[in-house]
């Protein structure tokens, strides 16, 4: 299974992407203390299909952390996601999933002709930021020096095991789960980014930005699973209803990483909907 990886440069510090496949540039952006290795079940299956970009987005599983001055708001994320999709050449499919999927909303927001279509998995939406599950999560951080004081527990299977628990129904082994989390048990530079990023997680952003999804007119469609402990089902259609061309498909059997949960059906729900695209710009 080759993989390719390379630095791109954006504002505020590198970004480490990691590309398989030919074809249509489909941009993965991830969720929450994870990195783009979360995607790595649906590259068999779509490397024959597509070109898929798989960017360690700064979300606290990443290696690289960004300057220290750096600004880590999902606006600013949305920034770097549109820099590194203009890096691509030809038309870039967008799939957001968790905090990725808020970040891509933002994205076509701003930027709706540099993307050819968009795919939402379960994501922070509408008053859902973060997720209500993780709001104390957000409250211990905001303490100076709890982040430094709890780094160390993301060490421990059980830990790893009971987190991923919220996103994913599929037991995944701990040394997966260890590739995900990245250097937010050890590094301070990824724990800041990290940090910076929770404590800015508020819903007037996303209901914000949900006011304007309008703007992006070509084809969307939304994943979803139905029973999710941190993202309401009825939030696949209030955002189908957001966009001018969407529909709705159901993961039955996932929580929100549904890559982890049901990447055959996956692969085969996104090569359907990439198919022949056409230019986006």
């Amino acid at each position: 299974m080759h993989i390719e990886a390379r630095p791109v440069e954006t504002a505020g510090g590198r970004i480490d992407v990691r590309e398989a496949g030919e074809g249509v540039n489909v941009l993965f952006v991830h969720g929450l203390m994870v990195n783009g290795q979360v995607w790595d079940p649906l590259v068999r299956g779509l490397r024959g299909r597509c070109r898929m970009v798989m960017p360690d987005m700064p979300l606290g599983g990443h290696r690289t952390p960004l300057a220290p001055d750096a600004d880590c708001s999902l606006e600013a994320h949305a920034g770097r996601v549109r820099e590194i999709a203009r890096g691509l050449k030809g038309p870039v499919v967008l799939v957001g999933n968790d905090t990725g999927g808020a970040i891509a909303q933002i994205a076509v927001a701003r930027e709706p002709e540099l993307f050819a279509r968009l795919v939402l998995l379960p994501s922070d939406a509408f008053g859902n930021c973060p997720p209500r599950p993780l709001l104390p999560m957000r409250a211990l951080l905001a303490v100076p020096g709890a982040m430094r004081a709890v780094a160390p527990l993301l060490r421990l299977g059980p830990v790893q095991r009971a987190v991923m628990a919220l996103v994913a129904r599929s037991r995944v082994p701990v040394d997966r789960i260890d590739a995900m989390v990245g250097e937010l048990p050890r590094d301070r530079g990824v724990q800041r980014d990290f940090v910076k990023l929770v404590r800015g997680l508020r819903p007037a952003v996303t209901r914000a930005v949900a006011g304007e999804l309008g703007r992006f007119e070509r084809p969307v469609l939304i994943v979803w699973s139905r029973k999710d402990p941190l993202f309401p089902f009825g939030h696949a259609e209030r955002l189908a209803a957001c966009f001018p061309d969407s529909s709705v498909v159901v993961a039955e059997r996932s929580r929100a990483f549904v890559s982890l949960d049901e990447p055959d059906w996956l692969v085969e729900r996104l090569a359907e909907f990439i198919g022949p695209v056409a230019p986006a710009h």
